[in-house]
């Protein structure tokens, strides 16, 4: 099939996961940034009888590591449970692409073990705590340009 004109056919890879500059990309299979958007109702006055909503939005790392608990100290999973609930830099590039995405993210532990015999892997979600930057790769001829998302 193929890609019409005017759209870029972005996949996932190769690219870079960079956690408290320590490099993962050989143990991560999926990776996103999801964001989570709660809604509360605004408060009514006279002059502005039906608010909108008042919205926030809660952004999360996710995505699953081929398990590597043989790995010591190395292995991605190990590292989630020894440093859990610290707040570390983070860089995501998801492909060959000059795009990237950074910011600050909590960890927490996630699943170690599951089926007997075939390669396992361990959903992950690390709460981002500040907010995103993104740098854009240049269009052509012109330099990356940073945005706050």
């Amino acid at each position: 099939m193929s890609v019409p004109a005017g759209l870029t056919d972005s996949r996932l890879g190769p690219g870079t996961l960079t956690i408290d500059a320590k490099s993962y990309e050989y143990q991560i299979a999926n990776v996103a940034l999801e964001p989570e958007i709660s809604d509360e109702d605004g408060t009514p006055t006279l002059a502005v009888p039906e608010p909108a909503p008042l919205a926030t939005i809660d952004w999360a790392l996710t995505g699953s590591a081929i398990q590597d608990f043989d790995k010591g100290a190395e292995s991605f999973l190990n590292y989630l449970m020894d440093h859990a609930l610290e707040e570390v830099p983070f860089t995501w590039t998801p492909n060959e692409s000059t795009l990237e995405y950074a910011g600050v993210c909590q960890l927490r532990p996630a699943t170690i073990g599951g089926d007997a015999g075939v390669q396992i892997t361990s959903d992950f979600e690390l709460p981002v705590v500040c907010v995103i930057t993104r740098t854009d790769p240049p269009p052509p001829g012109l330099a990356a340009k940073k945005s706050e998302k």
